[in-house]
């Protein structure tokens, strides 16, 4: 496979993470997040949340698929980079299954609920804050091991001048912001979704560019 080849097929990978993305979070796991609760939501849409949580299961193996493709080629700049960017995607895919898990999760005690006596409904208040504390806590680590993976990701396009450089100082800066929003939490401080949005605008950019362009240097050869 040629650099150019492999390029665009890492473009219409990461195009594609973006719609998962956007489909997951923001489509299928909804009612988990809307009024007047998950525990009250989430059994009615059993179908629609499994299939979000396949969905992040799938987008992990696609993120770590990406890492195996672009090992060979990081690694001929920068050895250490390539080992870590492969090791943070190992990491994100873990993370991805975790947070599957709890969302799962939520859906289970959702249908639990439904099927309660009106007398253990204090227990299941109880239990619905844990499991919702759970998988935001996964969430929100998840996508700090995302903004880092990224990070290392946009660098190793930098260091083997893959792309344009305004393309991946972008990419860099968007990634700080997304990186500094998203930790808010741990320090007890809500995420700042508008500082999320320009890595979203960045990978949409540099998907359709690969889709275009491939990667710079085409006259060698991916193996």
């Amino acid at each position: 496979m040629s650099i150019t080849q492999l390029g665009r097929l890492i473009g219409v990978l990461l195009l594609l993470e973006v719609i998962a993305g956007i489909l997951e979070n923001f489509v299928l796991t909804a009612p988990l997040f809307g009024e007047p609760g998950f525990l009250i939501n989430a059994a009615p849409h059993a179908t629609q949340i499994g299939l979000s949580a396949l969905l992040g299961v799938v987008m992990g193996l696609v993120s770590l698929a990406v890492a195996s493709l672009l090992y060979p080629l990081f690694k001929r700049n920068a050895p250490a980079l390539a080992l870590l960017f492969l090791a943070l995607s190992s990491a994100g895919f873990a993370l991805s299954i975790a947070e599957s898990i709890s969302v799962m999760s939520m859906l289970s005690l959702s249908q639990a609920y439904v099927q309660a006596a009106p007398e253990q409904e204090t227990l299941y208040q109880g239990l619905c804050w844990v499991v919702n504390e759970t998988r935001n806590w996964t969430h929100y680590l998840s996508l700090i091991v995302s903004g880092c993976t990224l990070f290392a990701f946009y660098t190793g396009l930098l260091r083997g001048t893959l792309i344009p450089w305004p393309l991946a100082y972008a990419g860099l800066l968007a990634i700080c912001l997304q990186l500094f929003t998203v930790s808010m939490p741990l320090f007890g401080r809500d995420v700042d979704f508008r500082l999320i949005a320009p890595l979203g605008i960045c990978q949409i950019v540099l998907a359709l560019w690969l889709m275009a362009k491939g990667f710079r240097n085409n006259t060698a050869s991916a193996g």
